[in-house]
């Protein structure tokens, strides 16, 4: 067994972990009221902004391949982001999706798909920091509480630091004598190979701008998905604002790889930040269950259309 396959089933140890630590301090009972009261018509409206999700952000790659010229139908590319969330969420690994991408959208050029790819995940996570920057500066302002400022600042700098290396012709200059020493897998060559393709990026401001709209957009859906799970429990005095807040630091939270796509740390920082909109941990944990289990529905979803697509594809 090798190490990263060791690590894969040591995270999903630790996020059943992480859910039995905190189902041990929370009253199951009423957990499995909260399951059993539910209203299946807003439970709908959350599957709903799920299916809006995968809609908006195969917009935004779509967008992508439109600038470098990848010609992909808008259908077509909204079965293959369905695939790709299909093994984004059920391999031990968090680029398994990506792949999959690239695999269906190469032609040719396939340091221009891999491109493409990768600008669409940089544009994503710049539109996640951007909601969350937002989201920790309102708590800083109106409850003066900034222990997750300095997380958004630092990652939205890094990010602006990738972008504008890869981007930049002239940036990238002063690295890329680093990069051609490293001959190892040839990683410097692929390393200039890739930032040749992503630097067609640098002068595409519209479609740049319209995939960060997008991408704020995204995090706007997944925030309403987790609110409809609320409503469906019955309560109607909790707002949308506390999960515009709190549902991009835990995107962000659910990024760092402790476990198997966040298990365990998802359901944890629902409760920890939840409980400051005065919602009991049994609600939050619920919430938080039931949205990924909408989400991992059209996960199931996307594995079924790479079943039969696949067959009419594989000359892929």
């Amino acid at each position: 067994m090798t190490l990263k396959k060791l690590w894969g089933y040591i995270r999903i140890v630790i996020g059943f972990g992480l859910i039995a630590f905190l189902l041990s301090r929370l009253d199951l009972s009423k957990v499995l009221l909260n399951l059993r009261s539910m209203d299946p018509r807003y439970l709908g409206l959350a599957l709903f902004c799920y299916l809006l999700f995968i809609i908006v952000s195969a917009w935004r790659w779509q967008t992508l391949l439109q600038y470098k010229k990848i010609p992909m139908p808008f259908i077509r590319t909204n079965l293959v982001y369905c695939i790709a969330l299909f093994f984004t969420n059920f391999l031990p690994t968090t680029v398994g999706g990506d792949l999959m991408r690239i695999v269906y959208s190469v032609r040719e050029k396939k340091a221009d798909a891999v491109a493409v790819v990768l600008v669409d995940r940089i544009l994503g996570f710049v539109g996640l920091f951007l909601f969350g920057l937002a989201a920790v500066l309102y708590l800083f302002i109106r409850q003066h509480r900034g222990e997750f400022l300095s997380l958004m600042i630092a990652g939205l700098t890094v990010l602006v630091l990738v972008t504008v290396f890869l981007f930049s012709e002239r940036a990238y200059r002063t690295v890329s004598p680093w990069f051609e020493r490293i001959k190892l897998l040839r990683f410097g060559e692929r390393v200039n190979n890739l930032h040749r393709t992503m630097n067609d990026f640098g002068g595409a401001w519209g479609p740049i701008i319209l995939c960060i709209t997008l991408s704020i957009l995204i995090q706007i859906l997944l925030a309403l998905s987790p609110f409809f799970v609320l409503r469906s429990m019955g309560d109607f005095k909790t707002g949308i604002l506390p999960f515009f807040i709190y549902l991009p630091i835990i995107n962000v939270i659910c990024m760092i790889p402790v476990s198997f796509n966040g298990l365990g740390v998802r359901e944890n920082s629902y409760a920890l930040f939840f409980a400051r909109a005065g919602l009991p941990g049994e609600i939050s944990v619920t919430i938080s269950l039931v949205s990924a289990f909408l989400a991992f529905l059209w996960s199931l979803v996307g594995g079924l259309i790479f079943i039969f697509y696949k067959k009419k594809q594989s000359g892929l």
